[in-house]
């Protein structure tokens, strides 16, 4: 007869094995890793701020379950409406300057926009905003805006500098 030690030993062994067995074998990377170093980041701005261009992609790579897009946004005047996404999810980087953000609120008289272009191919609106939330936003604060939630800067304290990245929920091409 077996001891209890055994009998243990034996019990954690075959545990230990079928844990293993049905452990899923792990997925391969969908896309390389994309570095988006500091010289390109600089580049980027001074060639924004030289062309007087609002906002610029800086890099993107599909992932699973969509795409992400990196940016860079220089931008000198406040937004007279708000912008809404349906299935893009923004994360703001503030690197310079600081302002007003008017975030929320029910959207009303909702007109497509396809500016910027390096938005990609999400539905996105100018909208006008029936109530919401304003929010002071500074250099080294980062602000998370859900897809579907209107937005825009109602007030800037000189320009505004921000990386802007951008998750896209789309098949993978």
């Amino acid at each position: 007869m077996m001891n209890r030690a055994c009998a243990a030993a034996l019990f954690l062994g075959v545990t230990a094995t079928t844990a293993l067995a049905q452990t899923p074998a792990p997925r391969a990377a969908s896309a390389p890793a994309i570095v988006v170093g500091i010289d390109l980041v600089n580049s980027t701005l001074q060639q924004s701020i030289a062309n007087n261009t609002l906002d610029k992609k800086m890099a993107e790579t599909p992932t699973r379950g969509g795409i992400v897009r990196i940016g860079i946004v220089h931008r000198t005047k406040p937004e007279p409406r708000a912008l809404l996404h349906n299935e893009l999810t923004e994360i703001y980087q503030v690197i310079k300057g600081s302002g007003l953000l008017f975030t929320s609120g029910t959207p009303q008289a909702q007109t497509p926009v396809s500016d910027p272009p390096n938005l990609g191919p999400t539905p996105s609106f100018y909208v006008n905003q029936d109530g919401g939330v304003t929010q002071q936003v500074k250099a080294g604060d980062l602000v998370i805006i859900p897809a579907g939630l209107p937005h825009r800067f109602s007030e800037l304290d000189g320009p505004i500098e921000y990386v802007v990245y951008r998750f896209e929920a789309v098949p993978v091409r």
